[in-house]
């Protein structure tokens, strides 16, 4: 594996590329996924792990921003709905109907007439493709659909239908198809100065994280600058003005015996939206939404975040009188929002919209949301075509994700899970897991645990991940730490209840005899991976 990321490195400097990407999140491995349809020569660098930034930071939802309609903003609702349309279809494994439902109480503003119009016009604007259509219903039912829910002033309900992702399994299958169709991508690789020829930016020189290799001056016609809330330091690399106002979003998990869903509630505290939602057996709350100022790389949940998640929820449900101890994980994320011209006093005031700005050699996106990452990938290389000459239109509209190749929709998905457990290699619930994360390429999985029935193990008793996606992850999926693995191809930083502490010797260990570690390099790869648990419960300090 190291000589096969060796080679990586020794092609990064062989020849010109035809676009240099900088920033392996969703949007990122999306431009270089589109770029490699077009028949593009191209290039991605990441400088940790595909999407540990932002992507994998996210409410994990794909939706049409039904808030969004308070601002009046239509165009921005009308994409994200049709493009949540297409990504069930482009991949629908991972792209899974979630149905939400927004309580109405008294003095709620907007009450439940006005919230009723407005999800007409939600439903309209996705030209009534959701999964089911919205629909009003009464207090007594509410409760029944929600037990768990405040009785009190409740005057009724709607629900309606958006869907769940796994943002960072839709970030890798961009790049493992970017990368069969000729890509040269690698992460852990960071670009620290750019190349010029005479004014114009002609390539990046790429430092290997992981080695002492010399860096490698990768050229390219042109570099797109797609990382994310690191935008502005890449910026500044091309003496390009800061452009960013981030806004930071905090998310906890629970286990779902202590605020138990089963759908996604909608929370309201003044303007702010914030959501419980059911993730198996546990329960994610989030999101916050404040402006943030330290280094990218710092950013946490500390305990005013928490605290306020647990006092909306706790309000909203409460028998549940969650405390900081019911917390079993948390994550952090920045959203890389375009500074607005004149001081708002909210982060959630700021748009949304996602910004494409050029200069000979570079072009940077910032701004947008998960939901409409193909579209914008697809206007970037558009705005790059218009640099590198006639280029074919993007195709992404009509091709399938790896794992959605023959895949006809969410019932496709359930049918495959079952198909996974004939023989009895894995069992049912092993099975669903499987089928929803990789899609038609869980066979594969499976197959490896019948060659090598060791490998159906499971990393933690009381979640379905085995041994073999650790060969998976690094095999397949460019995992080279035990982060990588544990943080976004296995998660059990976020799922397990001790968030993987007691799995990552073990995962270490495979790694080690898949990579060529030394032992101090597996000890160090489960120190690292301590640390980053502890940085994920500094609220508790």
């Amino acid at each position: 594996m190291e000589r096969e990321r060796a080679a990586t490195f020794e092609r990064l400097g062989a020849k010109p590329f035809d676009l240099l990407v900088i920033g392996g999140g969703v949007t990122g491995a999306g431009i270089a996924r589109d770029a490699a349809l077009r028949g593009l020569e191209v290039a991605l660098v990441e400088k940790t792990d595909f999407a540990s930034g932002t992507s994998s930071k996210s409410s994990k939802l794909v939706h049409g921003g039904l808030r969004y309609l308070e601002h009046a903003q239509f165009r921005l609702v009308f994409e994200g709905t049709n493009e949540r349309a297409l990504l069930m279809k482009l991949a629908p494994h991972l792209v899974r109907p979630l149905e939400f439902l927004v309580p109405s109480y008294k003095r709620d503003k907007p009450g439940l007439f006005v919230l009723d119009v407005g999800l007409w016009i939600y439903d309209a604007l996705s030209k009534f493709s959701s999964p089911k259509l919205h629909r009003t219903v009464r207090a007594s039912r509410v409760h029944k659909l929600e037990p768990g829910l405040r009785a009190t002033d409740l005057e009724g309900g709607l629900l309606y239908s958006d869907c769940a992702t796994d943002a960072a399994r839709l970030t890798l299958e961009n790049v493992i198809d970017a990368r069969a169709l000729g890509a040269e991508i690698v992460n852990h690789a960071r670009a620290v100065k750019l190349l010029y020829d005479g004014d114009r930016i002609s390539g990046a020189e790429i430092k290997d994280e992981l080695s002492d290799r010399a860096p490698v001056a990768v050229r390219a016609k042109v570099v797109i600058n797609a990382s994310g809330p690191w935008c502005d330091e890449v910026r500044q690399l091309a003496a390009e003005k800061p452009i960013l106002h981030v806004s930071k979003g905090v998310h906890l998990v629970v286990d779902a015996a202590r605020l138990n869903v089963h759908h996604a509630v909608v929370m309201k505290h003044g303007r702010r939206v914030v959501f419980c939602i059911p993730w198996g057996d546990r329960t994610v709350i989030g999101t916050t939404d404040t402006f943030y100022d330290g280094r990218p790389e710092d950013v946490r949940a500390d305990a005013a975040d928490v605290q306020y998640l647990l006092d909306l929820a706790t309000g909203y449900f409460p028998d549940a009188k969650l405390t900081f101890d019911d917390v079993l994980a948390t994550w952090a994320g920045l959203r890389p929002l375009i500074k607005p011209d004149s001081e708002v006093p909210n982060a959630s005031d700021v748009s949304r919209e996602h910004h494409i700005l050029s200069r000979p050699g570079l072009v940077t996106i910032a701004g947008g949301k998960l939901t409409t990452f193909r579209r914008m990938a697809a206007e970037v290389v558009d705005q790059a075509a218009l640099q590198l000459g006639a280029t074919p239109p993007s195709d992404t509209e009509s091709k399938p994700l790896p794992g959605g190749v023959g895949l006809g929709g969410y019932a496709a998905v359930q049918k495959l899970a079952d198909a996974l457990t004939d023989g009895g290699v894995v069992d049912a619930q092993v099975a669903k897991h499987l089928a929803a994360t990789y899609g038609t390429r869980a066979g594969s999985v499976v197959s490896r645990v019948k060659d090598e029935p060791a490998l159906g193990t499971r990393l933690d008793p009381e979640t379905p991940y085995l041994l073999a996606q650790v060969d998976v992850a690094v095999e397949e999926e460019q995992a080279e730490t035990v982060d990588d693995v544990l943080g976004r191809r296995v998660p059990l930083l976020l799922r397990a209840r001790d968030q993987g502490l007691a799995a990552a010797p073990e995962v270490a260990a495979r790694m080690a005899s898949k990579l060529g570690w030394s032992p101090a390099r597996a000890e160090e790869e489960v120190a690292r991976y301590r640390a980053i648990v502890e940085t994920t419960r500094a609220f508790r300090r």
